[in-house]
């Protein structure tokens, strides 16, 4: 342990106290302590424990400073001033300051964690209605999307229904297609309206999309498209790409 004069005590005791109210402190630990827990040495001897109970820290005044010693309170002559090296261990000294309040920053600390944790939690609740106010846009843009494309549908059906009605009476041979059957031009509307059709009735077909592609391909004898226009696209790859396609819409 390291030692230290009296007046590198009250130096280390600053600034929370005074040079008095150093004095007074360093008295009362003198006093009520024994060696163990406040040790005071005497030109390099344990003081002992008689001598602790009357020793009191003066501060005398010498040249304009204040110079600490330890006087007796005892009866008797008592201890001639300047005469004795008094001295303290520096961790005893340190033990004297004022200590923080371990409550208080325990209080602090949970303070602190509940507003952390309340910044989060709103953040969270945050990006979660950013994230829901997306979905609803996303979902109004694909419900106008279907819509179109029923729109669509519906427009061009009529459209193929008119051609055919004009077509049928200037000619004598038999019409191309059956009645209200579509043109090919128009197979991507045509199945389109079939996903629209599942969409509603039997949304599990959506699910596969090469059951899709052989439903309306084949390769049974005639798929879906060649029943409805008489012709359907030779390459599965280019209906599979028309079918994903369409299912960000439909889904």
């Amino acid at each position: 342990m390291n030692r230290c004069s009296l007046a590198k005590a009250l130096e280390l005791l600053a600034p929370d106290f005074t040079p008095m109210e150093a004095a007074a402190e360093t008295t009362r630990a003198i006093n009520e302590h024994e060696h163990d827990r406040f040790p005071l040495y005497c030109n390099g001897e344990v003081v002992s424990k008689a001598h602790r109970a009357v020793a009191k820290v003066v501060l005398n005044e010498e040249g304009g400073c204040l110079i600490p010693d330890i006087e007796s309170t005892g009866s008797g002559l008592g201890w001639a001033r300047g005469a004795y090296k008094w001295e303290l261990e520096d961790d005893a000294v340190l033990a004297l300051k004022p200590q923080p309040d371990t409550r208080v920053e325990a209080a602090q600390a949970t303070a602190i964690s509940a507003m952390q944790l309340a910044e989060t939690s709103a953040a969270g609740a945050k990006a979660a209605r950013i994230e829901a106010e997306q979905a609803h846009a996303e979902l109004k843009q694909a419900r106008a999307a279907l819509q179109a494309a029923t729109e669509q549908v519906e427009r061009a059906e009529a459209r193929a229904e008119a051609a055919e009605a004009r077509v049928g009476p200037a000619t004598d041979n038999p019409p191309r297609h059956r009645p209200g059957k579509k043109y090919k031009d128009e197979w991507q509307l045509v199945m389109a309206a079939k996903l629209i059709y599942f969409a509603l009735r039997d949304p599990e077909m959506l699910k596969n999309i090469d059951a899709l592609v052989r439903f309306m391909i084949g390769p049974e004898p005639e798929g879906f498209l060649q029943q409805e226009i008489g012709w359907a696209p030779k390459d599965p790859k280019e209906v599979r790409r028309m079918i994903v396609s369409l299912l960000q819409f439909v889904r």
